[in-house]
C-alpha cells in the first residue's frame, strides 16, 4: 500500500482532503502534517480584524477534517525532506517515509534582518490572531507595505478603532504607490478612497529602522509606533534549500505544469511555496492556489495508479475584492473598478461559501 504525505493545510490540499472523502479508492494511506490543527482563511482576516466574523468563522479545524474522512492528522512542522531516502522529518525529530509528497505550506513575510525584532508578522497564518489584536489595539498601530494585505488591513484597523472610539493613530507605509501591481487607474482609487476615509498613508516611503517606539522612514522622518504589522511580499520557507531540494533563486520549491517536480517525480507542490518553471514571475497568491487544487489531485491520483498527468494553466486575469471597512469593498477586473457595499456583499458570499464548503465535510 503507497503513502501519500500532504504538508500542510493550503487551499491546494484542502481539495484534495475533500475529493478523498468521495473517493472510494482506499489503496494508500494519506498523512496531513501541519503544525497548527487550525488552518486560517486570509480572505476573511479583514472581516475579523474588523468584528464581522468570529475566530470560528476564519478557521478550519484540519484534525476534525481529517478525521471525518479516514486521513492520519499529525500536528508538526517539516524542517528536512530527504528526497533519496524518500523521508521527512518533523521539528521534534520524527520521521515520516513516504511514497509521494506534496507541499502546500505558504510562504513567510520578508521582514528585514534588522527589523524582525520589533515588527509582527501573519504568516505562518496560524498567528495571526494574537498579532491582529496587538496590532489593532495598540496606541500608535504602523502597517508597513502597499499591497492588498497590508491596504485592506490597514482599513479594517482603521474601522475597528473607529467602532471602538479609539482614535485615529493608524499609519499605512508603502515603497510605492498603494496596491501598485493592480495597476496605475487601481492605485488612484484605492488612495483616493483612503483619502475619503481619513485613512493616514505615506505612499512612496519605505521603513529604513525601527526603535522600540519609532519607525524611521526612507526620507529620514521619524514616526510613532507601538506596534508594526510588517506586511511586505513574501518569503520562502529554507526547508526546500536546505534540504537540497531544487528551487528557484528565492528558495521556493521548482515545479512543472503539473505541480511535479522534475527531478524528484514523487514530490508536488502548490500555493505560495512552489514556483512553476514555465512560468516563474506568476504571483503567490490563493486564487491560483486554488485553481491548483483539482490538479494536483489528479495528478496525485495518476502518479500512485501511473497515470498521465494533466497541466495547470493559470488564468491570465482574476477578480480581486478588497475590504476597505465600514461594510464596503474595492472591486478590480482588469480595468474595472468598483467600490462600495455590492462588492462587499459579494466577498462576504464567496468566503462564507469557500469555508461552509469544508466545514460542511465534518460539522
Amino acid at each position: 500500500m503507497k503513502t501519500l504525505v500532504l504538508v500542510g493545510g493550503g487551499h491546494a490540499h484542502l481539495h484534495c482532503l475533500e475529493q478523498l472523502k468521495k473517493d472510494s479508492q482506499k489503496d494508500w494511506n494519506v498523512f496531513l502534517i501541519s503544525p497548527s490543527s487550525y488552518q486560517y482563511y486570509s480572505g476573511m482576516f479583514s472581516g475579523y480584524t474588523e468584528g464581522v466574523y468570529s475566530l470560528d468563522d476564519i478557521r478550519i479545524d484540519l484534525s476534525k477534517l481529517c478525521r471525518s474522512i479516514g486521513v492520519e492528522f499529525i500536528e508538526d512542522a517539516i524542517t528536512t525532506v530527504d528526497a533519496k531516502a524518500r523521508e521527512l522529518t518533523g521539528a521534534n525529530g520524527t520521521v515520516y517515509a513516504y511514497d509521494f509528497v506534496s507541499f502546500d505550506i505558504g510562504s513567510q513575510t520578508a521582514v528585514p534582518e534588522a527589523i524582525e525584532n520589533h515588527a509582527l508578522s501573519i504568516k505562518p497564518n496560524y498567528r495571526f490572531p494574537e498579532q491582529l489584536v496587538r496590532t489593532r489595539e495598540s496606541a500608535h498601530p504602523v502597517i508597513v507595505g502597499g499591497g492588498a494585505s497590508g491596504v485592506e488591513l490597514a482599513f479594517s484597523i482603521l474601522s475597528w478603532r473607529k467602532q471602538n472610539q479609539l482614535s485615529n493613530n493608524v499609519a499605512l507605509f508603502s515603497s510605492t504607490q498603494l496596491l501598485m501591481s493592480q495597476g496605475a487607474a487601481a492605485s488612484k482609487k484605492i488612495e483616493a478612497i483612503a483619502e475619503q476615509k481619513a485613512l493616514p498613508f505615506y505612499s512612496g516611503t519605505g521603513i529604513e529602522s525601527v526603535d522600540e517606539n519609532n519607525v524611521i522612514t526612507s526620507a529620514g522622518d521619524s514616526h510613532p509606533q507601538s506596534e508594526v504589522l510588517w506586511l511586505t511580499g513574501p518569503k520562502s520557507f529554507d526547508l526546500f534549500q536546505t534540504s537540497g531540494l531544487p528551487t528557484d533563486e528565492n528558495g521556493y520549491l521548482l515545479v512543472t505544469e503539473m505541480l511535479q517536480n522534475n527531478q524528484h517525480p514523487e514530490i508536488f507542490g502548490a500555493g505560495d511555496c512552489v514556483t512553476i518553471d514555465q512560468y516563474p514571475a506568476l504571483a503567490k497568491n490563493g486564487v491560483y492556489a486554488v485553481r491548483q487544487g483539482p490538479i494536483l489531485w489528479e495528478n496525485l491520483k495518476k502518479s500512485l495508479s501511473k497515470g498521465q498527468l494533466v497541466r495547470f494553466t493559470p488564468q491570465k486575469r482574476y477578480v480581486s475584492i478588497l475590504s476597505t471597512g465600514d461594510g464596503e469593498a474595492f472591486l478590480s477586473y482588469g480595468n474595472q473598478l468598483f467600490h462600495g457595499k455590492i462588492p462587499w456583499k459579494i466577498k462576504q458570499y464567496i468566503d462564507r461559501k469557500f469555508m461552509k464548503r469544508y466545514k460542511d465535510l465534518y460539522k
